[in-house]
């Protein structure tokens, strides 16, 4: 039973440190990029779904999956990552066969810009999002690799702090989607662009998204149960009430139901994951990690 938690510590650690970065990278360059035109442009068209539709919305979902396979592949390097320039060959590693030599004629490849009809440019737009995401997962992997009791034990509490709120922050943004995908397509409300990324709609999410932050970085101080509980009983009644007054105001009316159970998720994440502690393993040197790497089993 203990051998194996430091193999789930490494898989979910690793999953989160890859939502995040693709969430908080993603949203940097969708602010900087007009995707909802881009993704209108000849040939293009024909190789992505529309901006704004199921599949891209709830694409944040797929991420989990994503870093826990990403996780799981990683798990026997761990030793290779935890040495001092592992963030660097792990990164190396993504731009060299996951971005620039893929097997498939993916955008950003070369074999996508050899056999694909998608224009040159559109290859180059996607790389500076591609190699910043690659480059902070390469990082934060190599943190966990170097102190597989936690990264938290390793960073000074308030980054400890810091990093944890955003952790919420950006799972919480994710299930108000995910909630938001459900509920719409249960009143068989249109899910397109022009419904669901519009300033009006995506507003509805903002203050949640920085009160749960706010609220994830006061409670990550506290140890006591009833004082978690009661930072997700408040993180809930923020969400709850801000959704509704956002509704009432922007859009003249609030929807009861989706105002009382879209704050449910991101309450419990907030519980969740404020409830670990700070470990204190030690921290691995580079001649600890050579030694393992060539460590023989005993005969």
């Amino acid at each position: 039973m203990s051998s194996s938690r430091p193999v789930a510590g490494f898989l979910l650690r690793v999953t989160i440190a890859h939502v995040v970065t693709y969430f908080v990278v993603g949203l940097i360059a969708a602010a900087v990029i007009d995707y909802a035109d881009l993704f209108t442009q000849p040939v293009i068209r024909d190789f992505m779904r529309p901006f704004g539709s199921v599949a891209v919305i709830v694409g944040p979902l797929l991420q989990v999956v994503r870093g826990l396979l990403i996780a799981a592949v990683l798990l026997p390097f761990r030793a290779v990552i935890a040495a001092g320039r592992g963030w660097l060959w792990l990164w190396l590693l993504f731009l060299g066969i996951g971005i620039l030599s893929t097997p498939a004629a993916a955008p950003g490849s070369l074999e996508g810009a050899v056999y694909s009809q998608l224009p040159w440019w559109y290859h180059l737009l996607g790389m500076p999002e591609m190699l910043v995401q690659t480059l902070a997962f390469s990082a934060l992997v190599h943190l966990i690799a170097r102190h597989p009791t936690g990264v938290f034990a390793a960073l000074p509490p308030v980054f400890e702090r810091i990093l944890r709120a955003l952790v919420v922050a950006c799972f919480s943004f994710i299930g108000y989607a995910a909630v938001s995908v459900v509920f719409a397509l249960a009143v068989g409300a249109p899910i397109g662009a022009a419904e669901n990324l519009s300033p009006a709609v995506q507003g509805i999410f903002v203050l949640p998204f920085l009160v749960n932050g706010v609220i994830a970085f006061f409670a990550a101080a506290e140890h006591a149960p009833r004082r978690r509980l009661a930072a997700a009983a408040i993180s809930y009644g923020a969400g709850a009430i801000s959704i509704l007054s956002y509704q009432a105001i922007v859009f003249g009316s609030a929807d009861l139901v989706y105002g009382l159970v879209a704050p449910v998720l991101p309450a419990v994440i907030l519980w969740l994951v404020t409830a670990h502690r700070r470990g204190s393993g030690s921290v691995p040197t580079d001649a600890d990690v050579e030694s393992a790497q060539h460590a023989r089993p005993a005969r």
